[in-house]
């Protein structure tokens, strides 16, 4: 692949908002898969397939409700050259938790895994579903994380009666997301206009790689944040967080992100206009800046 898209993404940081220069993210994606290195690490309980990118000191990014690895592809790519990003995918358990269950376990996977990685705390990015896991792991393995981002999140979500009969159907389904009606149209009316307009293909990348995710695993993820209330331990965590908040995030999502800064001690705010839920897609230059100002990260040396 040609040095050219190094080049390109280098020019994007230091042009001001909100107009950057247009992000080949195409010939990045193909750039990051070639030169990842993957594979499974073990936990007591099962496996997590981990996807390391970059040199320099270590930063984890939890995958969050769906999607691959490949949706933080262009963020690992602004950071190479100052930061070895780890992108954890959903653990695989060798006996699936109850949905009850499933945040502390995965919580439990996360903080095995990061001791097994690493010598020392590590930076910790999450979003959405991983919010609450990266809560957990900061309350029950407070030496792991040494300082957290967290986007579009809560402690606990709450549910209709409805959804939670739906979801309840949902565990036992085997197909993947693509398959539920209205999924597309639902997408589209969420997402589709937090994306650039100058680029028409990028929507359909997060759409490819999120549509292959199975309903029953998604369901379990829904139903394990409205059966987990880590409300009342938020106060336990003194890590240093920095809160992430994305216009179009929300009435719901905007109330647990004010249930959270009332309730951590040890927090920042900032607030991302015009970006939607995937903020790493959608404006990666933008969220490179909160990255670099909060993790400490100096930017790269031009060439």
């Amino acid at each position: 692949m040609s040095d050219k898209i190094p080049s390109e993404l280098a020019t994007v940081e230091e042009n001001p908002d909100p107009c950057p220069t247009p992000l080949a993210w195409q010939g990045v994606v193909q750039s990051f898969q070639e030169q990842i290195r993957q594979g499974p690490v073990d936990f007591q309980a099962g496996t997590v397939t981990a996807t390391q990118f970059g040199e320099g000191p270590p930063l984890v990014f939890l995958p969050g409700s769906l999607g691959s690895p490949r949706l933080y592809a262009l963020i690992s790519w602004l950071l190479k050259e100052n930061r070895q990003c780890w992108l954890f995918d959903h653990p695989t358990f060798r006996t699936r938790p109850s949905p009850k269950d499933l945040i502390p376990a995965t919580s439990n996977a996360y903080a095995e895994v990061l001791n097994e990685l690493f010598d020392g705390p590590v930076e910790v990015y999450a979003s959405t579903f991983s919010v609450p896991v990266c809560l957990e792991l900061m309350r029950s393995a407070p030496r792991v994380v040494k300082k957290a981002i967290l986007q579009s999140g809560w402690a606990t979500r709450k549910l209709t009666f409805t959804e939670k009969s739906l979801l309840q159907v949902g565990r036992y389904v085997p197909f993947s997301i693509r398959s539920v009606p209205l999924w597309l149209s639902t997408q589209i009316q969420n997402h589709r206009a937090w994306f650039p307009p100058f680029d028409e293909t990028r929507f359909g990348f997060l759409l490819n790689e999120t549509y292959s995710a199975s309903v029953r695993d998604v369901s379990r993820r829904l139903l394990a944040s409205s059966q987990t209330d880590l409300t009342p331990q938020l106060a336990e965590i003194e890590t240093e967080v920095l809160l992430v908040r994305c216009e179009g995030d929300g009435r719901l999502i905007s109330q647990q992100q004010d249930l959270l800064e009332e309730s951590l001690p040890n927090h920042e705010s900032v607030s991302l206009h015009s970006t939607g839920h995937y903020p790493f897609l959608t404006h990666p230059h933008r969220l490179v800046k909160v990255l670099r100002e909060f993790f400490d990260i100096p930017k790269p040396i031009a060439k």
